[in-house]
């Protein structure tokens, strides 16, 4: 399989992975609410960031810098080298994971009473012993990304996600009757029993491609190892600053955690109404704004190790043949799923949340799709160059950003306001992202492939979407004996009738090309094959 067709597939594999988890992500979230309420979905969400940063903190560098690690040794035939990179990392996560559990479940009153509700603390508690399972998990998803086998990440992540879904619905539906606090902490309980099935999955993987942990006679040690020191200091070096680069969506989440309530109360709403509040922000409006921009973590986590593997070779051509698909991939997603998430989003939260009461803050959020994908990819751009403190430096002002603009405006327009000052803060940190990418690599992107062409495809999109909504909501308003399922009717008319457009638009405006199908794993040269007998392409 040639480089361009092993980076897409890994890239489609956790897209791919990460999608179904979104949208088992989504939809837990549409029953929870249904069943607790925004008042328990709100406790549940002030549980999740506080969890969220402990764990990225502890763990969200290591795998990408396994990955690029692993992926330099592996280059350059260090087989062991790589192995090693392995090794410590799993100990050292192993450690910092106890640590963070301990903080997390001992100071759950503390970080309750921070967050505005001290009933959060069952919830905040019921999470915590998640951290003595996902940073081990860690370790073992970036060595194996290293070896570009995304399998093992993509097939756990799913495992993972069904079984806390699973756990989330049954525990928040018995423990309802003890009060909305016990009921979220139950949900929240659910993160440990996923980790605990994706571990084992990834211990099958393990010995499924057991030659990946071993020495055997085709892959004999060219390079003389690194001591255990030098490996760790390596590892440390690399995975501090990304471990603070991924902290994005947590850190606008707790800036949120901490000043919207709270902002909410001093302007006059209650302790209840401004928590459901905070839960139509945090339970409806960022979950929607995420689930596109799981492509863009995808790409992220595929291009790192391409990028590092060819810097290790010292092949410009590569890293530039990477950075511009990476680039061209994350827009092709990420515009049409912004424009059409603000076009759809009255009838999307009444499909999903039975009320519109979130369609405002949506709307708003919806630009933040487009430019978080573009801070995510562009990120793991540096971070695959080495370049691993600047992006942090970004985020840092964009968190700043996002700070001083939810004081000013939250007091102005509530929980719209919290949506507008992040699209602002990530639409700084993208901007700030694309400078450096052109600074230190001077590579000059085709805006005519990038930019221009699927801007065109999704006009078209949104065209077939509006019309959709335009003639066919009236109809089934009139002939579908419950509202809500007019609404369900609508949404998914046009989300079909956009993704036929858009598809089709994007092979004649050549945003597309045979290549891209091409590359799509297992089912790509059909595709091809297809259109070229329909001629499409």
């Amino acid at each position: 399989m040639s480089e361009r067709n092993l980076f897409i597939r890994g890239a489609f594999i956790l897209a791919l992975a990460g999608m179904i988890s979104k949208v088992l992500g989504s939809v837990y979230t549409i029953f929870l609410q249904n069943i607790i309420g925004d008042h328990g979905l709100g406790l549940y969400q002030m549980a999740y960031p506080i969890y969220s940063t402990l764990l990225l903190l502890s763990t969200a560098g290591f795998p990408i810098a396994v990955s690029k690690f692993v992926a330099e040794h592996i280059a350059i035939g260090d087989y062991r080298g790589a192995k090693n990179v392995f090794r410590v990392s799993a100990i050292l996560l192993m450690v910092t994971g106890i640590v963070f559990f301990v903080l997390l479940f001992f100071g759950a009153p503390l970080f309750a009473s921070f967050f505005g509700d001290e009933a959060s603390a069952y919830a905040i508690r019921a999470i915590a012993p998640a951290l003595l399972v996902v940073p081990v998990m860690s370790a073992i998803r970036g060595y194996f990304q290293g070896w570009q086998e995304m399998n093992p990440t993509a097939v756990s992540q799913v495992v993972e996600q069904i079984v806390r879904v699973a756990t989330i619905l049954v525990a928040a539906t018995l423990l309802l009757p003890y009060g909305s606090e016990y009921a979220a902490a139950g949900a929240a309980f659910g993160a440990v029993t996923g980790a605990i099935a994706s571990f084992l999955v990834l211990l099958w993987f393990i010995w499924k491609r057991r030659e990946f942990f071993r020495h055997d006679a085709r892959m004999q040690n060219r390079v003389k190892p690194k001591s255990t020191w030098e490996i760790v200091k390596q590892l440390c070096w690399y995975a501090l600053p990304v471990s603070l680069g991924a902290m994005v969506v947590p850190l606008m989440n707790n800036v949120d955690v901490l000043t919207v309530v709270n902002l909410l109360k001093d302007n006059g709403y209650t302790q209840n109404e401004a928590t459901e509040m905070f839960g139509l922000l945090s339970g409806r409006a960022f979950k929607l704004m995420m689930l596109p921009s799981t492509f863009a973590t995808a790409i992220g986590a595929a291009v790192m190790p391409a990028i590092s593997a060819g810097l290790a070779l010292g092949n410009k051509r590569i890293v530039y043949n990477r950075i511009e698909l990476a680039m061209r991939m994350t827009m092709l997603i990420a515009l049409p799923a912004s424009v059409g998430l603000a076009l759809l989003a009255k009838p999307i939260d009444i499909m999903l949340f039975k009320d519109a009461e979130g369609a405002r803050a949506i709307t708003v959020i919806s630009v933040a799709t487009l430019v978080s994908s573009l801070q995510v990819t562009t990120s793991a751009i540096l971070q695959g160059m080495g370049i691993v403190y600047l992006p942090v430096r970004n985020l840092l002002i964009g968190g700043s950003f996002k700070l001083f603009l939810n004081l000013a405006l939250v007091p102005l327009w509530g929980i719209e306001g919290a949506a507008m000052s992040t699209v602002i803060s990530y639409f700084v940190a993208t901007l700030l992202n694309l400078w450096e990418v052109y600074r230190r690599t001077g590579v000059v992107l085709d805006m005519k492939l990038l930019l221009w062409r699927p801007m065109l495809s999704t006009f078209f999109m949104a065209v077939a979407a509006f019309s959709v909504v335009r003639q066919c909501l009236p109809y089934f308003m009139n002939v579908m004996p419950v509202e809500r399922m007019a609404y369900v009717g609508t949404v998914l008319l046009a989300i079909t009738a956009a993704g036929v457009v858009y598809g089709f638009s994007l092979l004649v405006t050549g945003s597309l090309t045979k290549e891209d199908i091409r590359s799509i794993p297992r089912i790509g040269p059909t595709i091809v094959r297809v259109f070229q007998w329909l001629k499409l392409i």
